[in-house]
């Protein structure tokens, strides 16, 4: 990826993920070191490998629930620095929480985003 000295960090509609030079790592483990990636909006990518090859430590970088060790993250031309309310994806393991309801489980995403809880309510109805 080219870099452009003129870019910043506002936000640039529609230009998608983009990393550059993005390193993550668990201690001494290394699960991703110095990638380069562009991923346009509107732009379907699959990422494939074997397990532990860091394919959903990408995810997790791009939805902020990661930090890289290095390099930047961008969504859209704006650095990710935190949870990413712009990203969200299907965890590989359930992510229910065992002593709530259904229905609670469901209304958890809209209560999250700062739904009123009586609209997240009617929201996850509808959903089931």
């Amino acid at each position: 990826m080219e870099r452009n000295p003129t870019k910043t960090d506002a936000p640039v509609a529609g230009t998608g993920i983009e990393m550059e030079g993005v390193s993550l790592r668990f201690g001494a483990y290394t699960a991703v070191e110095s990638l380069d990636l562009v991923v346009p909006a509107g732009q379907f990518t699959a990422i494939v490998g074997p397990t532990g090859c860091g394919k959903s430590s990408l995810l997790n970088l791009v939805a902020g629930l990661l930090r890289a060790s290095s390099g930047r993250v961008a969504l859209d031309g704006r650095a990710v620095g935190g949870v990413n309310r712009q990203a969200a994806y299907m965890f590989q393991q359930d992510a229910l929480l065992p002593w709530k309801c259904a229905l609670d489980n469901v209304m958890l995403g809209p209560t999250l985003r700062g739904s009123p809880r009586r609209q997240a309510r009617e929201q996850a109805r509808e959903w089931l």
